[in-house]
């Protein structure tokens, strides 16, 4: 393969000004998006893949145009792990053989004699599948929608009431949406006026805003009400880590699991912080101790079970909270790494230089660490101003 196809972007010229489309992927865009910052995105991303080994390259630049969302996402969180051990003077030997294994972990770090010193293994906590898929069926309708056309002054709020097993014909909906804002218009502009319309199986509630300034408007969607639901970070990398800590049997050396929230589920560094600590010693919950009320763990974390240690072969947890590359200068948004108090196979301090959380004298303790994204080489300011 010629080293030109081992880019994930091509040099090109590009004009786009229009912003991401409801459905689209995040590559396409990523490729053709000429605004302020995107250059120097795919700069950024460029050079990191160029770094990778040209065998491995092959196959994270194939996963990232071709693969969908979730695929760029996780193949993102090995190219960012990578890179930061790469860059921290760490040697990397990609997709390892493992003794008793034939499954092969993302990584092993290695001395300068080629001796395993840790498995570093990379997943990612991303939305339920039929989710996923009622999502893309919607941008269908979604951005055929918000491509309606509306008289002067006029937008639209948007609701999904109603999901259904494929995308309805968009044309019909389309024309009854734009002559009902025709025979409201003037009723909207006193009055609230709501619809719904039907398409197929799909119900959609519209709203109908009317006396803006009248101009020239790329979409007729202002106002977009998204599904959302009871979160439980804490539960899905707990779930996680059971899955990969099953993976390769018992290991020679200590072993990361690395984590990538896709979920967008955190919301701050505390929740990070939390998620990270009830995933590994399990639910928080109010205990009395010598007659006071004091925080305490249910025995169903990933390294806290019912009858004491697990999975102790599991030496270290490292949580990426956004699996995204413009969160990189974030202070909330950087990695955090939670070291096991019981892990068979501790871990050297070449692999705690990350901000961390361990045992500190019998006391859970955050240690700080070296910033992510200085090592990473990411420009400061970023994104670019």
């Amino acid at each position: 393969m010629a080293e030109a196809e081992l880019s994930l972007f091509a040099e090109r010229e590009r004009t786009r000004q229009e912003p991401l489309k409801r459905g689209e992927q995040l590559f396409e865009f990523y490729d053709s998006c000429a605004r302020d910052g995107y250059d120097q995105l795919r700069v950024l991303l460029n050079g990191w893949i160029a770094a990778i080994p040209e065998e491995h390259r092959a196959e994270l630049v194939s996963r990232m145009q071709y693969g969908g969302d979730e695929a760029f996402g996780a193949a993102l969180c090995e190219l960012l792990v990578a890179s930061f051990l790469t860059k921290s003077g760490l040697k990397l030997v990609f997709h390892p053989d493992v003794p008793g294994s034939t499954n092969h972990p993302d990584f092993a770090v290695v001395d300068e004699a080629g001796k395993t010193i840790c498995y570093v293994e990379v997943t990612t906590v991303n939305r339920a599948a039929e989710r996923a898929k009622e999502q893309n069926r919607e941008a269908v309708i979604y951005n055929a929608i918000d491509g309606a056309k509306l008289p002067a002054g006029c937008l639209l709020g948007y609701n999904l009431v109603r999901a259904g097993p494929s995308s309805p014909a968009t044309k019909p909906l389309v024309a009854a949406i734009e002559q009902w804002a025709r025979d409201n218009v003037e009723q909207a502009r006193t009055a609230e006026m709501v619809g719904r319309f039907t398409a197929g199986e799909w119900i959609i509630e519209m709203e109908l805003y009317a006396g803006g300034e009248p101009g020239q408007r790329g979409h007729a969607i202002g106002v977009a009400s998204l599904g959302g639901g009871i979160i439980h970070p804490h539960k899905d990398i707990r779930a996680a880590l059971v899955k990969k800590s099953r993976r390769y049997g018992k290991l020679d050396a200590p072993y990361v699991i690395v984590v990538g929230d896709g979920k967008d589920q955190l919301f701050s560094a505390e929740t990070v912080r939390i998620a990270l600590t009830e995933a590994v010693f399990g639910d928080e919950k109010a205990a009395m101790v010598g007659g006071k009320l004091r925080l305490d763990y249910a025995k169903n974390g990933f390294w806290n079970g019912p009858n004491g240690p697990q999975n102790q072969h599991v030496s270290g947890v490292l949580l990426l909270p956004k699996h995204t590359a413009w969160h990189l200068r974030e202070e909330k948004w950087h990695p955090l790494l939670a070291v096991n108090p019981w892990a068979t196979s501790a871990l050297s301090a070449e692999l705690k230089t990350l901000p961390c959380l361990e045992n500190d004298n019998g006391r859970w303790s955050r240690h700080d660490g070296v910033n992510f994204a200085d090592i990473l080489g990411v420009p400061n300011p970023w994104p670019p101003e």
